[in-house]
């Protein structure tokens, strides 16, 4: 209706819209009529005018006929709308009508299933179930005792958690003194050990001057006994001991000035740890939290580069390096070299990044500071060596993997944090001037060692020389010594170059960037000789090993092989002209000292010098953090105030810690309760088993009432056949009668007495189980009940008219009586309750029964027995239906044996 009602003024706007346009075209046409009636009549406009305006009316006509029609439809729709409208209260309220009427029936129903359902029911049934609620009450003392024992073991508990909270607080504060002490303990240990350290320094320097003095002793003494036997060098001997007396005395007096400055130095070492520590606790909470990383890794590459050059000098100082290099060369002495050079180039990086650290920008060097924790365990090896250097223990071989395995993760590093910086510059010219140094003393010992191999592979008289005709000295022995020569000059240019690099680091100065380029021919051809050393060195070594241990004869013209080939894959590679070998690696080194010289002069020139120049990030730090640490009263005030606040939340999470300990007590102990009625819910469902078995019983006894109830219909009818063959006896005239007659009249009158006690037991019984069966159907009823969701409000409507009552047995009885009221929910628990209680006295109060013989029928049930019950305390409540229902199955018993 709403939507005819919209199109339908739709259409009339459009209707209204169109009949204005149709007016204005209209009072067009008659103006330009009366105008052009004279001239214009017959032009062609004219004509267009006219036919536009018969268009024009059609156009509205068949408008007019669209909207007479459509409003004719509009209004049949709305008509038909407001009768559906009209009809459709009456549908409601005839709906409503048939749903309360629905209820009313369903409700007439469930009463009427209730009515029908009062003959049902089981004694034994009863009997059982208020045994099994007995063991129920039983089983439910015994739980009762059981939770009291268990309330008892939690407040014992309780009680041991409070002992264990106050023992546990105290033990804490004795473990707070016990760990003072031992902290106390830890600091006098390490200032005793470091006590014996320096002790066991100065006995360790004291035992070597004794040495010494007991070896100066012993040539002493062997030169006063020559001196006895020529007496003529005796003045010569006795100057020479006056002279080592003298340079004793001064060397003492060295070590002495040496070990006083040691001890000085010492002092101020505590003396500016302990300031340190003193003053630590007064820097700012922003430095410590920020800073802090970031200045002692700085501190660590300073302290990781100073501990390798001690390594590296120590190192050298004990094998007297290089002038070692010079005469006869050891493995020992290849390996000492190598390692020098490993150590020099991972204190070099280390040099670099604490340059990019003093220099660089404050994010930066809060942002490389981070990698602290991840590299300070590497200084460990690093003490590691030292410490074994100071015991003469030191190790070349694990000394030099360490060093390979931190230069590579050092290399890491400086591509991910140290690269793209300038503030290197000086550290890595400096680096490039000590590897070629270094590489050249590698060269030297390797080639050192070939000579000094071969030199006594040749001394030795067991193995058989094959020289041919070659000269040793002309062909291997002085080319090789040039070699040494070449490589000597080479490394006295290269140890200038790295000084001058060196102060110029140490004045914060550098060459200017140009010159890198040319340092790097020197990085390229010095390892050339080292490969070219060492390969040989490879060569050479099994072969002469072979040639000692088979016995075989050495060959100098397979060593030549070995320098030509070690030449042509080395220094000689790419070469096309005829040069000897020798000549190659000869050129190599030439070359070395051609570049080097070119850098000397230049670098002494101030004109090349660079300075490098910045502000530590540290001293710009000082103003970020004096303004973060500046004195704030409000920011301090709540600082103290969010303390107290997280001191209480500390609290809290203690209490709600011991809270959440009692909730787990509590969930074991509700854990027990749950496995204790999970058994309880196992015996509900055995019960559950049980009443299905009942219910199945039940229907069996439904049966067995319907026979019943045609047996007593059958003696209904044989009762009254008795009745009127009684009453015609008694219509009989009195008189003698024969014998037989009597006693069948007196076996009649026992068999009538005989079927009413019956039938009095069928009624009783009858009763009995239809309060039995109303009692449990109203169990159900009211689990249905309280399973259904809330009623709406009631509708006004007219009274319902009374119930017919309606007949549930054939007997007189049951027709006379009245159909009770329906039950309500408080009388249904009421009437439970009664019942509840008369079944626990009737399975309380004894049962007298007194059983009856009878005779059997004519009708076929001779010899038959039936045990009928009566009950002789007639003051028990619900002794009538109690008895009743005895009597009807006992009853019921005794027809089915006659049966």
């Amino acid at each position: 209706a709403e939507l005819a009602e919209t199109e339908l003024e739709e259409v009339k706007e459009k209707l209204a819209v169109v009949e204005v346009e149709l007016q204005v075209v209209r009072e067009g046409g008659g103006e330009a009529v009366e105008g052009a009636e004279t001239n214009v009549k017959q032009s062609l406009a004219h004509v267009q005018l006219e036919r536009q305006n018969e268009r024009l009316k059609e156009a509205l006509i068949r408008l007019r006929d669209i909207t007479s029609e459509s409003e004719t439809e509009n209004r049949k729709r709305i008509s038909e709308m407001e009768k559906d409208v009209a009809t459709l209260d009456d549908l409601q309220a005839q709906h409503e009508e048939a749903l309360f009427k629905l209820a009313n029936a369903e409700v007439q129903v469930e009463e009427l299933k209730m009515q029908l359902d009062d003959a049902l029911g089981a004694e034994e049934m009863l009997v059982q179930l208020t045994e099994r609620n007995l063991m129920l009450g039983e089983k439910i003392e015994e739980m009762r005792i059981t939770i009291e024992d268990l309330e008892a073991l939690k407040e014992l508990n309780d009680e041991l958690e409070e002992n264990h909270v106050e023992t546990e607080k105290s033990m804490q504060e004795e473990i707070e003194a016990k760990e003072t002490q031992i902290r106390e303990q830890a600091a006098k240990i390490a200032s005793l050990e470091e006590a014996c350290q320096d002790l066991e320094g100065t006995i360790v320097r004291f035992r070597e001057l004794v040495m010494q003095l007991q070896t100066e002793l012993d040539t002493l003494r062997s030169e006063t006994q020559s001196a006895q036997q020529e007496s003529v060098t005796a003045a010569s001997q006795t100057a020479a001991m006056m002279s080592l007396n003298l340079k004793l005395q001064s060397s003492a007096s060295k070590n002495q000035a040496r070990y006083i400055d040691l001890e000085i130095k010492r002092i101020e070492a505590k003396e500016a740890h302990e300031l340190l520590s003193i003053v630590q606790p007064y820097l700012p909470q922003v430095y410590l939290e920020s800073d802090t990383d970031a200045t002692s890794c700085y501190l660590f590459f300073q302290r990781l580069a100073q501990k390798l050059d001690l390594i590296n000098t120590v190192a050298a100082q004990n094998h007297n390096l290089p002038e070692s290099l010079n005469g006869a060369v050891s493995h020992v002495l290849v390996g000492v070299c190598e390692m020098r050079g490993r150590l020099s180039a991972l204190s070099t990086t280390c040099k670099r990044f604490a340059s990019i650290l003093r220099q660089c920008d404050v994010e930066s060097f809060l942002n490389i500071g981070r990698i602290y924790t991840d590299i300070a365990p590497m200084e460990k090896r690093i003490d590691m060596h030292v410490d074994l250097m100071r015991r003469d223990e030191f190790r070349d071989a694990e000394c030099v993997s360490d060093a390979a395995k931190m230069q590579a993760q050092f290399d890491h590093l400086a591509e991910t944090y140290f690269n793209g910086y300038e503030f290197d510059l000086g550290e890595r010219e400096l680096g490039m001037a000590l590897a070629c140094d270094h590489d050249l003393e590698m060269f030297a010992a390797a080639v050192g060692l070939v000579k000094t191999s071969v030199a006594a592979v040749l001394k030795d008289e067991d193995v058989e020389v094959d020289l041919g005709e070659l000269e040793p000295d002309a062909v291997f022995f002085q080319p090789l010594q040039r070699l040494l020569d070449q490589s000597r000059s080479a490394r006295v240019l290269s140890k200038k170059l790295s000084k001058r690099l060196e102060d110029l680091t140490q004045d914060s100065s550098a060459l200017k960037a140009h010159f890198v380029p040319q340092l790097k021919p020197l990085t390229n051809l010095a390892p050339e000789l080292v490969n070219f050393g060492f390969s040989l060195a490879q060569l050479v070594g099994p072969y002469l090993t072979e040639v000692r241990g088979e016995k075989s004869a050495f060959k100098l013209s397979s060593m030549l092989a070995f320098v030509q080939q070690t030449a042509t894959a080395t220094v000689g590679q790419g070469r096309k002209d005829d040069v000897s070998s020798w000549e190659s690696v000869a050129d190599f080194i030439t070359q070395v000292i051609q570049e080097t010289n070119k850098l000397l002069p230049a670098s002494m020139e101030n004109e090349n010098l660079l300075k490098i120049s910045g502000t530590a990030p540290w001293v710009v730090r000082v103003a970020d953090i004096k303004a973060a640490t500046a004195i704030n009263v409000e920011a301090e005030r709540k600082v103290a105030q969010l303390n107290d606040e997280m001191q209480a939340l500390v609290r809290t999470l203690r209490t709600r810690d011991q809270q959440i300990q009692e909730s787990g007590v509590k969930i074991e102990l509700m854990e027990h309760r749950m496995e204790a009625s999970k058994k309880q819910a196992d015996a509900i469902v055995d019960l559950e088993n049980e009443l299905l078995k009942a219910r199945k019983q039940e229907r069996a006894y439904e049966e067995a009432m319907e026979q019943l109830q045609a047996d007593l219909d059958a003696l209904e009818q044989d009762n009254a056949k008795l009745k009127t063959a009684a009453s015609t006896t008694e219509a009989k005239p009195a008189g003698p009668q024969p014998a037989e007659q009597e006693t069948v009249a007196v076996e009649g009158s026992l068999e009538t007495s005989y079927l009413l006690e019956q039938i009095e037991a069928f009624r009783g019984t009858v009763r009995f189980l239809r309060t039995e069966n109303s009692y449990l159907k109203g169990q159900d009823l009211l689990r249905e009940i309280e399973s259904l969701p809330p009623l709406r409000e009631p509708i006004s409507r007219e009274p319902t008219p009374p119930l017919v009552p309606s007949t549930l047995s054939d007997s007189e009885d049951s027709d006379s009586d009245e159909l009770p009221p329906p039950p309500t929910l408080r009388t249904l628990a009421a009437e439970s309750k009664l019942l509840y209680r008369e079944v626990i006295n009737y399975t309380s109060s004894p049962a007298h029964r007194r059983p009856v013989r009878h005779a059997g029928e004519a009708g076929g049930r001779e010899g038959g027995e039936a045990l009928g019950a009566e009950r002789e305390d007639a003051g028990v409540p619900g002794a009538e239906t109690q008895d009743g229902g005895r009597a009807a199955w006992e009853a019921f018993a005794g027809l089915a044996r006659a049966d």
